[in-house]
Protein backbone atom coordinates (compact mmCIF):
# COMPACT_ATOMS: atom_id res chain seq x y z
CA UNK A 1 0.00 0.00 0.00
CA UNK A 2 2.63 2.58 0.40
CA UNK A 3 4.11 2.32 -2.65
CA UNK A 4 0.81 3.09 -4.01
CA UNK A 5 0.61 6.17 -2.18
CA UNK A 6 3.21 7.59 -3.45
CA UNK A 7 1.77 7.24 -6.26
CA UNK A 8 -0.74 8.78 -5.71
CA UNK A 9 1.48 12.22 -4.94
CA UNK A 10 3.79 11.71 -7.81
CA UNK A 11 2.24 12.81 -11.80
CA UNK A 12 3.34 9.95 -14.14
CA UNK A 13 5.84 11.90 -16.03
CA UNK A 14 4.95 13.34 -19.39
CA UNK A 15 7.16 11.67 -22.05
CA UNK A 16 6.57 8.40 -20.32
CA UNK A 17 2.76 9.21 -20.78
CA UNK A 18 3.22 10.06 -24.36
CA UNK A 19 5.13 7.25 -25.34
CA UNK A 20 2.63 5.00 -23.97
CA UNK A 21 -0.03 6.76 -26.31
CA UNK A 22 1.89 6.84 -29.01
CA UNK A 23 2.27 2.93 -28.34
CA UNK A 24 -1.32 2.63 -28.42
CA UNK A 25 -2.08 4.91 -31.43
CA UNK A 26 0.19 2.27 -33.38
CA UNK A 27 -1.48 -0.52 -32.22
CA UNK A 28 -4.74 0.86 -32.44
CA UNK A 29 -4.53 2.33 -35.95
CA UNK A 30 -3.64 -1.06 -37.37
CA UNK A 31 -5.67 -3.29 -35.78
CA UNK A 32 -8.72 -0.87 -36.47
CA UNK A 33 -8.12 -0.09 -40.25
CA UNK A 34 -9.46 -2.91 -42.28
CA UNK A 35 -12.68 -2.55 -41.54
CA UNK A 36 -12.94 0.90 -43.38
CA UNK A 37 -10.82 -0.65 -46.34
CA UNK A 38 -12.55 -3.88 -46.50
CA UNK A 39 -13.97 -3.58 -50.28
CA UNK A 40 -10.45 -1.76 -51.21
CA UNK A 41 -8.47 -4.84 -50.25
CA UNK A 42 -11.05 -7.56 -51.38
CA UNK A 43 -11.33 -6.27 -54.91
CA UNK A 44 -7.00 -5.45 -54.86
CA UNK A 45 -7.22 -9.15 -54.39
CA UNK A 46 -10.04 -10.22 -56.36
CA UNK A 47 -11.80 -11.73 -53.22
CA UNK A 48 -14.82 -10.58 -50.82
CA UNK A 49 -15.21 -8.54 -47.87
CA UNK A 50 -15.68 -11.55 -45.95
CA UNK A 51 -12.84 -13.22 -46.77
CA UNK A 52 -10.55 -10.24 -45.69
CA UNK A 53 -12.33 -9.75 -42.64
CA UNK A 54 -10.84 -13.54 -41.69
CA UNK A 55 -7.01 -11.29 -41.75
CA UNK A 56 -8.82 -9.28 -38.47
CA UNK A 57 -9.25 -12.90 -36.95
CA UNK A 58 -5.71 -13.67 -38.08
CA UNK A 59 -4.83 -10.95 -36.32
CA UNK A 60 -6.78 -11.30 -33.54
CA UNK A 61 -5.96 -15.00 -32.79
CA UNK A 62 -1.97 -14.25 -32.89
CA UNK A 63 -2.12 -11.65 -30.71
CA UNK A 64 -4.50 -13.84 -27.79
CA UNK A 65 -2.00 -16.63 -27.91
CA UNK A 66 1.27 -14.11 -27.61
CA UNK A 67 -0.47 -12.13 -25.05
CA UNK A 68 -1.10 -15.38 -22.81
CA UNK A 69 2.36 -16.88 -23.31
CA UNK A 70 4.74 -13.58 -23.77
CA UNK A 71 2.86 -11.10 -21.81
CA UNK A 72 4.85 -11.26 -18.65
CA UNK A 73 7.99 -10.32 -20.56
CA UNK A 74 7.18 -6.58 -19.24
CA UNK A 75 6.93 -8.03 -15.28
CA UNK A 76 10.15 -9.65 -16.38
CA UNK A 77 12.24 -7.22 -18.57
CA UNK A 78 10.45 -3.87 -17.83
CA UNK A 79 8.29 -2.33 -19.98
CA UNK A 80 11.40 0.25 -21.53
CA UNK A 81 12.57 -3.05 -22.94
CA UNK A 82 9.78 -4.26 -24.20
CA UNK A 83 8.37 -1.19 -25.87
CA UNK A 84 11.70 -0.94 -28.24
CA UNK A 85 11.60 -4.21 -29.61
CA UNK A 86 7.96 -4.61 -29.99
CA UNK A 87 7.63 -1.15 -31.58
CA UNK A 88 10.42 -2.14 -33.81
CA UNK A 89 8.80 -5.62 -34.80
CA UNK A 90 5.53 -4.03 -35.72
CA UNK A 91 6.72 -1.46 -38.02
CA UNK A 92 8.84 -4.63 -39.58
CA UNK A 93 4.75 -6.24 -39.55
CA UNK A 94 3.50 -2.98 -41.28
CA UNK A 95 6.25 -3.14 -43.92
CA UNK A 96 5.01 -6.63 -44.78
CA UNK A 97 1.52 -5.80 -44.74
CA UNK A 98 1.78 -3.02 -47.26
CA UNK A 99 4.25 -5.63 -49.77
CA UNK A 100 2.18 -8.42 -49.67
CA UNK A 101 0.75 -9.77 -52.50
CA UNK A 102 -1.87 -12.00 -51.50
CA UNK A 103 -4.41 -11.85 -48.61
CA UNK A 104 -2.95 -14.80 -47.07
CA UNK A 105 0.78 -13.17 -46.77
CA UNK A 106 -1.57 -10.21 -45.63
CA UNK A 107 -2.87 -12.65 -42.44
CA UNK A 108 0.47 -13.71 -42.22
CA UNK A 109 1.89 -10.18 -41.53
CA UNK A 110 -0.50 -9.61 -39.26
CA UNK A 111 -0.25 -12.35 -37.12
CA UNK A 112 3.33 -11.56 -36.45
CA UNK A 113 1.69 -7.62 -35.70
CA UNK A 114 -0.81 -9.74 -33.73
CA UNK A 115 2.63 -11.84 -31.91
CA UNK A 116 3.53 -8.16 -31.55
CA UNK A 117 0.97 -6.57 -30.10
CA UNK A 118 0.11 -9.38 -27.35
CA UNK A 119 3.22 -8.24 -25.81
CA UNK A 120 2.95 -4.28 -26.66
CA UNK A 121 -0.47 -3.97 -24.95
CA UNK A 122 0.30 -5.96 -21.50
CA UNK A 123 3.15 -3.40 -21.01
CA UNK A 124 1.58 -0.13 -22.02
CA UNK A 125 -1.81 -1.18 -19.59
CA UNK A 126 0.58 -2.57 -16.66
CA UNK A 127 3.02 0.47 -16.70
CA UNK A 128 -0.17 3.27 -16.80
CA UNK A 129 -2.04 1.34 -14.01
CA UNK A 130 0.87 1.29 -11.99
CA UNK A 131 1.88 4.95 -12.27
CA UNK A 132 -1.49 6.23 -11.63
CA UNK A 133 -1.87 3.87 -8.07
CA UNK A 134 -5.18 3.83 -6.59
CA UNK A 135 -6.09 7.55 -6.73
CA UNK A 136 -4.88 8.82 -10.37
CA UNK A 137 -5.61 5.10 -11.60
CA UNK A 138 -8.78 5.71 -13.85
CA UNK A 139 -7.33 9.48 -15.09
CA UNK A 140 -4.06 7.95 -15.76
CA UNK A 141 -5.45 5.05 -17.78
CA UNK A 142 -7.58 7.41 -19.20
CA UNK A 143 -5.11 9.21 -20.90
CA UNK A 144 -3.40 6.47 -21.96
CA UNK A 145 -6.59 4.68 -23.41
CA UNK A 146 -6.35 8.11 -25.47
CA UNK A 147 -4.53 6.48 -28.38
CA UNK A 148 -7.37 4.44 -29.00
CA UNK A 149 -9.36 7.68 -29.56
CA UNK A 150 -6.39 8.68 -32.33
CA UNK A 151 -6.37 6.07 -33.65
CA UNK A 152 -10.20 6.25 -34.45
CA UNK A 153 -10.03 10.08 -34.80
CA UNK A 154 -7.07 10.64 -36.88
CA UNK A 155 -5.47 7.41 -37.73
CA UNK A 156 -8.11 5.09 -39.48
CA UNK A 157 -9.90 8.47 -41.21
CA UNK A 158 -6.65 9.50 -42.49
CA UNK A 159 -5.70 6.31 -43.40
CA UNK A 160 -9.45 5.69 -45.37
CA UNK A 161 -8.26 8.52 -47.05
CA UNK A 162 -5.11 7.42 -48.15
CA UNK A 163 -6.45 4.76 -49.51
CA UNK A 164 -8.94 6.43 -51.80
CA UNK A 165 -6.27 9.07 -52.89
CA UNK A 166 -2.48 6.45 -53.47
CA UNK A 167 -4.01 2.88 -52.14
CA UNK A 168 -4.19 1.15 -49.07
CA UNK A 169 -0.79 -0.54 -49.19
CA UNK A 170 0.50 3.04 -48.82
CA UNK A 171 -1.80 3.76 -45.54
CA UNK A 172 0.12 0.41 -44.01
CA UNK A 173 3.70 1.98 -45.27
CA UNK A 174 2.38 5.24 -42.96
CA UNK A 175 1.82 3.10 -40.18
CA UNK A 176 5.16 1.50 -40.45
CA UNK A 177 6.62 4.83 -40.20
CA UNK A 178 4.99 6.07 -37.29
CA UNK A 179 5.33 2.43 -35.52
CA UNK A 180 9.14 3.17 -36.24
CA UNK A 181 9.12 6.69 -34.76
CA UNK A 182 7.92 5.64 -31.45
CA UNK A 183 10.04 2.72 -31.33
CA UNK A 184 13.09 5.46 -31.80
CA UNK A 185 11.15 7.33 -29.18
CA UNK A 186 10.68 4.38 -26.69
CA UNK A 187 14.79 4.14 -26.98
CA UNK A 188 15.21 7.16 -25.29
CA UNK A 189 13.24 6.57 -21.91
CA UNK A 190 15.26 5.81 -18.39
CA UNK A 191 14.88 2.19 -17.47
CA UNK A 192 14.22 2.79 -13.96
CA UNK A 193 10.08 4.61 -14.36
CA UNK A 194 9.32 2.33 -17.19
CA UNK A 195 9.19 -0.99 -15.23
CA UNK A 196 6.08 -2.30 -12.70
CA UNK A 197 7.04 -0.78 -9.65
CA UNK A 198 4.52 -3.56 -8.07
CA UNK A 199 6.32 -6.50 -9.74
CA UNK A 200 9.10 -8.52 -7.94
CA UNK A 201 12.32 -9.37 -9.68
CA UNK A 202 12.13 -12.78 -8.54
CA UNK A 203 8.51 -14.62 -8.91
CA UNK A 204 6.51 -13.58 -12.04
CA UNK A 205 3.24 -14.86 -11.97
CA UNK A 206 2.00 -16.73 -15.00
CA UNK A 207 -1.05 -15.28 -16.47
CA UNK A 208 -2.83 -18.65 -15.74
CA UNK A 209 -1.66 -18.45 -12.06
CA UNK A 210 -3.17 -15.00 -12.12
CA UNK A 211 -6.53 -16.21 -13.66
CA UNK A 212 -6.75 -18.05 -10.00
CA UNK A 213 -6.99 -14.85 -8.07
CA UNK A 214 -10.32 -13.67 -6.83
CA UNK A 215 -12.65 -11.79 -9.34
CA UNK A 216 -9.67 -11.88 -12.25
CA UNK A 217 -12.49 -14.89 -13.87
CA UNK A 218 -15.81 -13.43 -13.34
CA UNK A 219 -14.01 -9.84 -15.04
CA UNK A 220 -12.44 -11.53 -18.27
CA UNK A 221 -16.04 -13.22 -18.45
CA UNK A 222 -17.14 -9.71 -18.94
CA UNK A 223 -14.12 -8.46 -21.18
CA UNK A 224 -14.85 -12.28 -23.74
CA UNK A 225 -18.60 -10.51 -24.07
CA UNK A 226 -17.40 -6.90 -24.51
CA UNK A 227 -14.85 -7.12 -27.07
CA UNK A 228 -17.05 -10.23 -29.31
CA UNK A 229 -19.61 -7.72 -29.50
CA UNK A 230 -17.29 -4.53 -30.44
CA UNK A 231 -15.28 -6.42 -32.53
CA UNK A 232 -17.64 -8.69 -34.73
CA UNK A 233 -20.08 -5.32 -34.59
CA UNK A 234 -17.08 -3.27 -35.80
CA UNK A 235 -15.41 -5.20 -38.93
CA UNK A 236 -18.58 -5.18 -40.87
CA UNK A 237 -20.21 -1.82 -39.74
CA UNK A 238 -18.32 0.01 -41.96
CA UNK A 239 -18.87 -2.17 -44.41
CA UNK A 240 -22.45 -2.21 -43.80
CA UNK A 241 -22.40 1.56 -44.02
CA UNK A 242 -21.20 2.04 -47.20
CA UNK A 243 -23.59 -0.08 -48.50
CA UNK A 244 -26.69 1.68 -46.83
CA UNK A 245 -25.47 5.06 -48.21
CA UNK A 246 -23.14 3.94 -50.98
CA UNK A 247 -19.87 6.25 -49.63
CA UNK A 248 -16.57 5.70 -50.54
CA UNK A 249 -13.88 4.73 -47.49
CA UNK A 250 -12.93 8.37 -47.16
CA UNK A 251 -16.45 9.40 -46.27
CA UNK A 252 -17.39 5.95 -44.29
CA UNK A 253 -14.12 6.69 -42.21
CA UNK A 254 -16.11 9.69 -40.85
CA UNK A 255 -18.18 7.32 -38.78
CA UNK A 256 -15.22 5.75 -37.56
CA UNK A 257 -14.32 9.83 -36.75
CA UNK A 258 -17.47 9.88 -34.73
CA UNK A 259 -16.57 7.11 -32.73
CA UNK A 260 -13.21 8.16 -31.74
CA UNK A 261 -14.55 11.44 -31.08
CA UNK A 262 -17.12 9.81 -28.26
CA UNK A 263 -14.26 7.55 -27.29
CA UNK A 264 -11.98 10.14 -26.34
CA UNK A 265 -14.35 12.67 -24.70
CA UNK A 266 -15.05 10.22 -22.08
CA UNK A 267 -11.96 10.51 -20.55
CA UNK A 268 -12.93 13.56 -19.22
CA UNK A 269 -15.42 11.08 -16.58
CA UNK A 270 -12.48 9.32 -15.27
CA UNK A 271 -12.36 11.12 -12.52
CA UNK A 272 -16.10 10.23 -11.97
CA UNK A 273 -14.83 6.56 -12.01
CA UNK A 274 -12.05 6.93 -9.40
CA UNK A 275 -14.89 8.52 -7.10
CA UNK A 276 -17.67 5.93 -7.61
CA UNK A 277 -16.10 3.53 -8.13
CA UNK A 278 -16.03 0.93 -11.27
CA UNK A 279 -17.22 -1.98 -9.85
CA UNK A 280 -20.61 -0.13 -9.31
CA UNK A 281 -20.72 1.81 -13.04
CA UNK A 282 -19.49 -1.52 -14.98
CA UNK A 283 -22.84 -3.17 -15.14
CA UNK A 284 -24.64 -0.04 -15.87
CA UNK A 285 -22.23 0.93 -19.00
CA UNK A 286 -22.96 -2.86 -20.31
CA UNK A 287 -26.61 -2.18 -20.55
CA UNK A 288 -25.71 0.99 -21.97
CA UNK A 289 -23.31 -0.61 -24.71
CA UNK A 290 -26.70 -3.40 -25.47
CA UNK A 291 -28.83 -0.18 -26.04
CA UNK A 292 -26.17 1.40 -28.23
CA UNK A 293 -26.35 -1.83 -30.44
CA UNK A 294 -29.99 -2.11 -30.71
CA UNK A 295 -29.91 1.06 -32.23
CA UNK A 296 -27.32 1.02 -34.71
CA UNK A 297 -28.88 -0.69 -37.42
CA UNK A 298 -31.68 1.54 -37.80
CA UNK A 299 -29.11 4.54 -37.13
CA UNK A 300 -26.96 3.49 -40.25
CA UNK A 301 -29.92 4.31 -42.48
CA UNK A 302 -28.94 8.27 -42.05
CA UNK A 303 -25.62 10.03 -42.24
CA UNK A 304 -26.29 12.48 -39.13
CA UNK A 305 -27.90 9.57 -37.04
CA UNK A 306 -25.33 7.15 -37.79
CA UNK A 307 -22.58 9.72 -36.99
CA UNK A 308 -24.39 10.56 -33.66
CA UNK A 309 -24.89 6.51 -32.57
CA UNK A 310 -21.47 6.12 -33.52
CA UNK A 311 -19.80 9.25 -30.70
CA UNK A 312 -22.30 7.55 -28.04
CA UNK A 313 -20.93 4.19 -29.14
CA UNK A 314 -17.28 5.77 -28.88
CA UNK A 315 -18.13 7.20 -25.18
CA UNK A 316 -19.85 4.04 -23.74
CA UNK A 317 -16.91 0.96 -25.03
CA UNK A 318 -14.08 3.94 -23.22
CA UNK A 319 -15.81 4.01 -20.13
CA UNK A 320 -16.37 -0.33 -20.22
CA UNK A 321 -12.67 -0.59 -21.45
CA UNK A 322 -11.17 1.86 -18.53
CA UNK A 323 -13.28 0.12 -15.86
CA UNK A 324 -12.12 -3.45 -16.50
CA UNK A 325 -8.52 -2.37 -17.24
CA UNK A 326 -8.58 -0.37 -13.71
CA UNK A 327 -10.29 -3.69 -11.77
CA UNK A 328 -8.26 -6.03 -13.51
CA UNK A 329 -5.04 -4.57 -12.13
CA UNK A 330 -6.50 -3.94 -8.82
CA UNK A 331 -7.66 -7.77 -8.80
CA UNK A 332 -3.88 -8.70 -9.00
CA UNK A 333 -1.64 -6.39 -7.70
CA UNK A 334 1.99 -7.07 -8.45
CA UNK A 335 1.17 -9.20 -11.56
CA UNK A 336 0.23 -6.31 -13.71
CA UNK A 337 1.96 -8.02 -16.75
CA UNK A 338 0.41 -11.36 -15.91
CA UNK A 339 -3.40 -9.62 -15.59
CA UNK A 340 -3.07 -7.43 -18.44
CA UNK A 341 -1.76 -10.96 -20.57
CA UNK A 342 -5.26 -12.06 -19.69
CA UNK A 343 -7.14 -9.27 -20.91
CA UNK A 344 -5.57 -9.08 -23.73
CA UNK A 345 -5.48 -12.41 -24.55
CA UNK A 346 -9.29 -12.40 -23.76
CA UNK A 347 -9.54 -9.22 -26.04
CA UNK A 348 -8.05 -11.04 -29.08
CA UNK A 349 -9.27 -14.29 -28.69
CA UNK A 350 -13.08 -11.82 -29.39
CA UNK A 351 -11.30 -10.32 -32.31
CA UNK A 352 -10.62 -13.24 -33.75
CA UNK A 353 -14.20 -15.19 -32.59
CA UNK A 354 -16.36 -11.94 -33.56
CA UNK A 355 -15.70 -11.32 -37.07
CA UNK A 356 -15.41 -14.89 -37.68
CA UNK A 357 -19.16 -16.51 -36.13
CA UNK A 358 -20.88 -12.59 -36.77
CA UNK A 359 -19.35 -12.98 -40.43
CA UNK A 360 -21.88 -15.91 -40.47
CA UNK A 361 -24.33 -13.75 -39.33
CA UNK A 362 -23.61 -10.51 -41.86
CA UNK A 363 -23.16 -12.74 -45.06
CA UNK A 364 -26.66 -14.95 -44.16
CA UNK A 365 -28.99 -12.71 -42.83
CA UNK A 366 -27.14 -8.66 -42.63
CA UNK A 367 -25.93 -6.40 -40.38
CA UNK A 368 -29.36 -6.41 -38.36
CA UNK A 369 -28.26 -9.92 -37.00
CA UNK A 370 -24.75 -8.71 -36.62
CA UNK A 371 -25.87 -5.93 -34.45
CA UNK A 372 -28.48 -7.90 -32.50
CA UNK A 373 -25.86 -10.81 -31.42
CA UNK A 374 -23.83 -7.87 -30.37
CA UNK A 375 -26.18 -6.72 -27.74
CA UNK A 376 -27.48 -9.87 -26.51
CA UNK A 377 -23.63 -10.30 -25.56
CA UNK A 378 -23.26 -7.06 -23.98
CA UNK A 379 -26.13 -8.13 -22.08
CA UNK A 380 -24.81 -11.47 -20.53
CA UNK A 381 -21.49 -9.07 -19.85
CA UNK A 382 -23.49 -6.56 -17.71
CA UNK A 383 -25.20 -9.76 -15.65
CA UNK A 384 -21.43 -10.75 -14.98
CA UNK A 385 -20.56 -7.57 -13.89
CA UNK A 386 -23.05 -7.05 -11.89
CA UNK A 387 -22.71 -10.48 -10.18
CA UNK A 388 -18.88 -9.71 -9.30
CA UNK A 389 -19.99 -6.11 -8.24
CA UNK A 390 -21.95 -8.11 -5.91
CA UNK A 391 -19.00 -9.27 -4.39
CA UNK A 392 -16.59 -6.86 -4.10
CA UNK A 393 -16.67 -2.89 -2.43
CA UNK A 394 -16.75 -0.37 -4.61
CA UNK A 395 -13.45 0.86 -5.01
CA UNK A 396 -12.79 -2.74 -6.26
Amino acid sequence: MDDQTSQTDTPPPRGLIGLLIAAVVTVGSNALLLSPILLDVARDFATDSVTIARVISAYGAATAVSALFLSTAVDRFGAKRVLVATTAVMALALAASAAAPAWPVLAAAQMLAGITAGMLLPAIYATATSLGGAARGARVLGRVLNGWAISLVAGVPASAAITDLAGWRVAYVVLAVIAAATCLGCRRLPAGPARDTASTPHRVASPLATLRRPGVASLLVVCLTFMTAFYGCYAFVGDAFRRALDLDAGTAGLFVLAYGAGFGLASLAAPLIDRIGPARLLPRVMVAIAGVYLVLTPALQTFPTALAVAAVWGMVNHLGLNMLVLLLSRRAAGAGGAVMGLHSAVTYTAVFLGPLLLGLAYEGIGFGAVAGAAAAAALIGAVAAWRDASRWSPSH
